[in-house]
């Protein structure tokens, strides 16, 4: 699951304000595209996953905050999809990113944004290294959130995963 404030800067930099379509590859239980379908309702938004029972607690949401936007597609990416997107996320790869990364600039629109979350060091590395061997710029940065916990007497900011947020665009 995506945590609240790595969700609010991966969807910022998605930049979904003008966006008609929106992919979420590895979408998992669906945090970014249910906050995203939420956020901006006349967004199509599509999910791929291939753990079904996830899907299911996507849907369980979806029900729930009366979202009639979001498709999901049981399935690990990449898969045969005909539409074209403004915005891609990844938040999950099943092992093969790379595949992922050729598929998603090829469904991607001109000018589409694609923003990857990575946990693994490794994963970012390959990522960033695909990006450059295929001519693509991207923005990356590293975030990790501490959240103000008590501990005895006092209190410190308990630390989260850190998160690596890669972004790059579809050039002309």
């Amino acid at each position: 699951m995506t945590k609240e404030e790595i969700r609010t800067v991966s969807l910022a930099k998605l930049q979904l304000g003008e966006a008609e379509t929106f992919l979420d590859i590895g979408t998992g239980t669906g945090t970014m595209a249910i906050e995203a379908a939420y956020s901006y309702p006349k967004l199509k938004v599509t999910t791929i996953d291939s753990n079904q029972a996830a899907l299911d607690i996507l849907k369980k949401n979806q029900n729930k905050f009366q979202l009639t936007n979001i498709k999901s597609v049981l399935g690990k990416a990449p898969i045969n999809l005909t539409e074209r997107f403004d915005a891609i996320f990844v938040g999950g790869t099943g092992g093969n990113l790379s595949e992922i990364l050729e598929w998603s600039f090829r469904r991607l629109q001109t000018r589409g944004c694609l923003v990857l979350n990575f946990i693994l060091i490794e994963h970012a590395i390959e990522a960033t290294k695909w990006l450059e061997n295929n001519n693509h710029l991207y923005q990356a940065i590293q975030l990790q959130v501490g959240h103000y916990t008590k501990l005895g007497q006092g209190h410190y900011f308990k630390g989260q995963n850190p998160v690596i947020i890669i972004e790059s665009r579809k050039e002309g």
